[in-house]
């Protein structure tokens, strides 16, 4: 089990404990069928490589939009926004993991300031 940060629609923030080696576990995380993804203004904001693990068929599902995902996404720039919870993740040699957990933090504390999300205690 390993600890990362969860974003859900409704802006709240918590760590969660997600077993990353079970895909399974991570789709129960995010609700759906995972979909990596990382974009430049992820890199720039994070300073290091960095993943949303988010639900592939959000849209499909008619999911709400996810503020903090779709900035991150960069949907103001092309429209297309994220559609429901994500998690964090950094890259690996072939798959992801989680962030380090000395980071979790300090994370969570800048996204909560930059984005103005409600914390709710960790693993809810």
């Amino acid at each position: 089990m390993a600890k990362t940060i969860k974003v859900t629609t409704d802006n709240k923030i918590s760590i969660v404990d997600v077993r990353f080696g079970d895909y399974k576990a991570v789709q129960a995380a995010i609700g759906g069928m995972i979909e990596p993804v990382k974009t430049q203004r992820m890199w720039d904001y994070f300073h290091r490589p960095m993943l949303m693990l988010v639900d592939e068929e959000g849209h499909i599902k008619r999911l709400p939009l996810n503020r903090t995902g779709s900035w991150m996404y960069g949907a103001d720039k092309h429209g297309c926004p994220i559609a429901g919870d994500f998690i964090l993740a950094v890259p690996t040699h072939e798959d992801f993991a989680a962030p380090p957990v000395a980071e979790l933090e300090s994370i969570k504390a800048r996204l909560i300031l930059d984005f103005d999300l409600e914390e709710v205690a960790d693993n809810e």
